[in-house]
């Protein structure tokens, strides 16, 4: 596909494509996640590209103002009605901003501003997203969009077949309806029995960060780490979910005796699981749901075969079927609650609240993304290099690890509100101590700790 193609401005297929309705509705993942959301846990992730040159600004605007009507359930706005929130669509479109001092900071619903913003510094394009737009996977799909646009206003050309082949959207493809569905909709049919209650997890000890959000970034060659996982019988996912329970036993078992009672003896990490691989989907927004690795250290310590024998099984069971349907089933069968419908949007808040910290935030000790393997076609991944995600920040949790992996390499991020960096130290201390080389790289100056 040349350049002049993609340079057509149409602006009557471009209304043509917004849906019909003047809003959208909160998906099920969305409705919780508008309600929760503050500073100290404000829903927000990032994806990051680094190129091999410094950003032009204006092919970058001009790559996003041409997709803005490409994804219009993301160009939205967060509107406050009498019983919900909705997704406002916006007729203009969003620019580059300033590079901020943190990563993935709070996202206040703006007027006029998407729930989501691009930002450039030096060499690389940052995306963040506010969760109650999209997931990971759905934020993915902007990345690679706009990646591939923006090589095209500097001169790449790119055949709009190998985009469709690779499952990249271009902006002069018509929207889909499928790519704006809410999905856990489409595929709840009738409540299930409710997945047993989670008791409360054991959490990083220590005060909170409040000058930002720690990023502390670990680079590996992606076959070594897969061929450790597979020798043992497990996926990339399960090996690192392993290696965060043995670094959280670890930080456990270091407290001192007092505090070391009064805290759980549940170690708990959710891992969201990507649904469209098991319902046919599209969309963009989210559909994703949770499975869990657990530890009990009251049954005493684990050495590191164990735990990833108890993660390995886990996840199998976690993310079967009959599993996953009745968490879908039990999330929309609350939304749908007749009881909970009518209450006033503050009233309602007020007990999402209450049940996300009961149910939610405090049954975890922290998670482990993985957005699997980035492709993009060869004219422009020869010019990227690397790609970057860091999961949202939760002063409850304190500590997620982001995963993915960019042609022959993997990259770790880990996420800390935490004041001290024992968790990062454990954790690629382990996978050192496995056989692993990682290279470490951190958004904040080293200061030793005073005693």
């Amino acid at each position: 596909m040349k350049r002049s193609a993609f340079s057509s401005h149409r602006t009557e297929r471009r209304d043509a494509s917004r849906l019909s309705d003047p809003y959208y509705r909160l998906d099920n993942s969305a409705i919780l996640t508008a309600a929760i959301a503050d500073r100290s846990g404000p829903f927000v992730f990032r994806l990051t590209c680094t190129l091999d040159h410094t950003v032009d600004l204006g092919a970058l605007g001009f790559a996003m103002a041409r997709l803005a009507p490409r994804f219009p359930c993301l160009n939205v706005r967060m509107g406050h009605g009498v019983f919900w929130h909705y997704l406002d669509p916006l007729r203009r479109a969003p620019v580059p901003e300033a590079e901020r001092v943190w990563p993935a900071e709070p996202m206040p619903y703006r007027r006029n501003q998407p729930l989501f913003r691009v930002m450039a510094y030096g060499r690389r394009i940052a995306c963040e997203f506010h969760h109650a737009i999209t997931d990971g996977t759905g934020a993915m799909a902007y990345l690679r969009a706009l990646v591939c646009d923006y090589f095209v206003q500097k001169g790449v050309e790119l055949d709009s077949e190998e985009l469709t082949r690779m499952g990249i959207a271009h902006a002069d493809e018509p929207v889909s309806i499928e790519e704006c569905e809410d999905a856990y909709a489409r595929y709840f049919t009738h409540p299930l029995p409710p997945p047993p209650p989670r008791p409360q997890a054991f959490q990083l000890p220590g005060y909170r960060r409040h000058e930002g959000y720690r990023e502390t970034v670990g680079s590996t060659p992606l076959a070594a780490i897969h061929s450790q996982a597979r020798s043992r019988g497990t996926s990339i996912t399960g090996f690192i979910a392993a290696v965060y329970l043995a670094a959280l036993q670890d930080v456990y078992e270091a407290m001192p005796p007092g505090p070391r009672r009064r805290a759980s003896r549940l170690l708990s990490v959710q891992i969201p699981v990507n649904l469209r691989t098991r319902y046919p989907s599209r969309s963009v927004r989210n559909f994703t749901l949770l499975a869990s690795a657990t530890l009990d250290l009251g049954l005493g310590h684990w050495n590191f075969d164990e735990i990833l024998a108890r993660v390995h099984h886990e996840l199998g069971l976690g993310v079967s079927n009959k599993e996953l349907a009745r968490q879908l089933g039990r999330n929309v069968a609350g939304e749908r609650n007749a009881l909970g419908r009518p209450l006033f949007l503050p009233l309602k808040s007020l007990v999402l609240r209450r049940i996300n910290a009961v149910m939610g935030v405090g049954t975890y000790s922290g998670s482990v993304s993985n957005l699997g393997q980035v492709t993009l076609p060869e004219a422009v991944a020869s010019r990227v290099l690397s790609i970057g995600f860091l999961p949202a920040r939760s002063a409850a949790a304190c500590a997620n690890l982001g995963v993915i992996s960019w042609r022959d390499t993997l990259y770790l991020s880990i996420g800390s509100l935490a004041m001290k960096r024992d968790l990062e130290r454990l954790v690629f201390t382990r996978l050192a101590s496995l056989g692993l080389e990682f290279s470490v790289a951190c958004n904040e100056a080293f200061e030793r700790e005073r005693p």
